[in-house]
């Protein structure tokens, strides 16, 4: 098993070697016998050119033709291509390998299997979702989650239940997807990627159902759990997504966020979003929306992003209360650039209040909004809530850091032998004790 998920690390490096020169010798070594020409020809269909690949027969080495393969072997070769095609965006090839590669895993129940059947799913949905067909492949994952569940094949559940998730909301099924959530349980013993994914789409989900408090944890542990030198593209998505949950729960994003080299350019149109919102202009956020429609459409925010409207208005009302003890609802109108009615603006105000957004009474038979005397922060519980998210952030973070703690099994293999032999030497002292207490008691002269 550990040679397996050795040769599946080292993927990533061998997949940028990987030419058609290549993969061609290693599919005629492979499958050299003849149980396998069908197979060999399948593979080799889609790596043909037109270009000749001129093959150095100096180098080949004679193999031994094998009449029977490892199934680990005949899958990572089809994996090979699988990955090859993608690359190379033959997309409509790759389908057609990854779906008989499923059925050959699909078909083995092995062990051994489990590290390189999630690698094969992922590719697998990858391969579909490139020729927009990803929910033709909706069936075979929830097929493929349940008989991993029953396995118990902890790793491939993790991945399968990541995919279905990802293929629900692609299509904006998030009912579907929460049901989802509520009805499985992701496997403790999961990588760290997967469960980085999984919180990811749990922030997502909630986000659209309005728990803000929920996404925002949620994001942040995805962002915890990622890698922090690489996975760049899934980190710049996730902090697209909590930028908008934090001003959705009337924060502002650190400017730190916005100018990592590696999030500056994804994170422009977020970065004057905020400012808009920050400011609490309409008519910044307005142009911000338009300039920018087509980036958050493609980053599934747009939604997100028009709830928006009203927390630019709360932030203009804030500081409108903080600046006038007394101001009519027509000037505010005007200061905050509001397209609306007098009566809409006097709604609006009336749910801030509500939400404890400004401390205020509305007038109306005077039409105007009275802001009350502002009282001392530290006087109330702001300060200790602070703190108090602080200290439960701080304490998940160790939790989570003892979890993550991985030991060698033969680390403390001398210690534990060396407590072992202590303790079998004082049983039989105390055993030999025994014995010559009993001789005692039977010897009548003692």
């Amino acid at each position: 098993m550990r040679y397996i998920i050795s040769v599946l690390r080292q993927t990533s490096s061998i997949r940028k070697k990987l030419t058609q020169k290549v993969l061609t010798q290693i599919i005629n070594q492979v499958f050299s016998h003849a149980n396998y020409t069908t197979k060999k020809n399948f593979l080799l269909s889609f790596l043909k050119s037109n270009e000749s690949m001129d093959v150095d027969s100096s180098k080949e080495t004679t193999v031994t033709p094998q009449s029977h393969l490892n199934v680990e072997v005949e899958g990572y070769v089809y994996l090979l291509v699988l990955i090859h095609l993608i690359d190379q965006e033959k997309y409509e090839d790759s389908t057609k390998v990854s779906s008989a590669l499923i059925e050959t895993i699909q078909s083995n129940n092995r062990v051994t299997l489990y590290p390189l059947s999630s690698k094969i799913f992922f590719y697998y949905s990858l391969s579909f979702e490139m020729v927009n067909k990803l929910q033709d492949v909706r069936p075979t994952l929830l097929t493929a989650l349940r008989t991993a569940t029953l396995r118990h094949n902890d790793e491939g559940q993790a991945t399968i239940i990541n995919l279905i998730l990802r293929n629900y909301l692609e299509y904006n099924l998030y009912e579907q997807a929460d049901k989802l959530l509520s009805n499985t349980q992701f496997p403790e013993s999961a990588s760290s990627n997967q469960f980085a994914r999984y919180y990811y789409y749990q922030g997502r989900i909630k986000a659209i159902q309005l728990d803000y408090s929920s996404a925002f944890n949620f994001l942040t542990q995805a962002i915890r759990k990622a890698p922090q030198n690489s996975a760049g593209g899934f980190r710049r998505t996730v902090y697209k997504l909590l930028s908008i949950v934090q001003l959705l729960m009337g924060e502002i994003p650190e400017r730190s966020i916005f100018s990592q080299k590696q999030l500056k350019v994804a994170l422009k149109p977020y970065f004057h979003l905020t400012q808009a919102v920050r400011v609490g202009d309409l008519n910044s956020f307005s142009q911000t929306l338009e300039q920018y429609a087509s980036n958050f459409k493609s980053d599934h925010t747009y939604t997100l992003v028009q709830r928006l409207r009203t927390n630019v208005i709360k932030t203009g009302l804030k500081k409108i209360n903080s600046a006038y003890s007394r101001i009519s609802f027509q000037d505010i109108c005007k200061k905050l650039k509001f397209d609306g009615t007098t009566q809409d603006i006097m709604f609006i105000i009336a749910k801030t209040i509500k939400d404890g957004v400004i401390d205020a009474t509305i007038n109306y038979e005077g039409g105007y909004l009275q802001s009350r005397e502002t009282v001392d922060a530290y006087s109330t519980q702001e300060p200790l809530n602070a703190f108090s998210n602080r200290i439960d952030i701080c304490l998940k973070i160790h939790n989570d850091s003892l979890k993550a703690m991985r030991f060698h099994p033969d680390l403390n293999k001398a210690e534990t032998e060396k407590i072992a032999e202590v303790a079998k030497t004082i049983k039989q002292e105390m055993e030999r004790a025994a014995e010559e207490s009993s001789d005692n008691e039977a010897d009548p002269d003692f």
